[in-house]
């Protein structure tokens, strides 16, 4: 357990520094009017190195249905939890992910929206994951990551240059997943689950690859790939 929990922590540094930059967001539990709103489950929020952000419910997500529940990044602007609960989201600085749940959409489970950040935002301002019912200006829930800042994030830091030419197509994938590398040789890849688990080894790429992955359950996955100089890169490959 000890071997396995260590793996998934230094994959995890890793990712953090070559690839992307992941917070857990948690503290969820803010609606004391109505708790069966609150938020359950593991939620990821991700800042690529394209600048896009993205937002990961896992597979046991789960909240109560609502008519149009909705995700938004909010910067809590120095707000008590308190006050946060009782302040309409339009009167928050936001950046919408998207539809959560609806009268037509399953809210539980895994989703995953990746947004731009709009001009005149800075990520390293936000701090909050905000579930809301959009149609009836409705609170639900939300919880609280660490915010990114060029001490805990640096996504332009690569060890290869060739492993930023190495992409996950399509991601969230399902059933199959390619992986291209612009004709970069000599790199293997595994596959880990979030918590350090490995189901996939020593995955020769060679050129571009077609990969089965129909065998791996939904939810968010680190894919390391290596070079034959041992230089290293992760990427998060969401499963639908």
């Amino acid at each position: 357990m000890r071997k396995v929990l260590f793996l998934g922590f230094s994959l995890l540094s890793i990712f953090t520094m070559n690839s992307q930059c992941l917070e857990n967001v948690d503290g969820f539990g803010n609606n004391s009017s109505i708790p069966m709103y609150n938020i359950s489950g593991t939620v990821d929020v991700t800042l690529n190195t394209d600048g896009t952000v993205t937002l990961d419910l896992a597979s046991d997500f789960m909240t109560a249905a609502g008519p149009d529940i909705r995700a938004f990044l909010v910067n809590s602007g120095g707000l008590t939890d308190q006050q946060l609960a009782n302040t309409l989201i339009a009167d928050l600085q936001n950046v919408q992910f998207g539809l959560v749940g609806s009268g037509t959409v399953n809210q539980n489970g895994a989703k995953s929206f990746t947004i731009d950040i709009p001009a005149g935002n800075n990520i390293q301002d936000f701090d909050k994951i905000f579930f809301y019912c959009l149609q009836f200006d409705q609170f639900w829930d939300f919880g609280t990551f660490t915010p990114f800042s060029d001490t805990t994030c640096d996504i332009l830091s690569v060890e290869d240059e060739n492993l930023n030419k190495i992409g996950l197509y399509p991601n969230p994938a399902q059933g199959e997943v390619e992986i291209v590398s612009d004709g970069i040789n000599s790199v293997t890849a595994k596959i880990f689950t979030m918590q350090g688990t490995q189901v996939l080894d020593n995955i020769a790429v060679n050129g571009n690859l077609r990969l089965d992955i129909s065998a791996l359950t939904t939810g968010v996955y680190l894919v390391q790939f290596t070079t034959q100089e041992g230089n290293s890169n992760v990427q998060k490959l969401v499963i639908r």
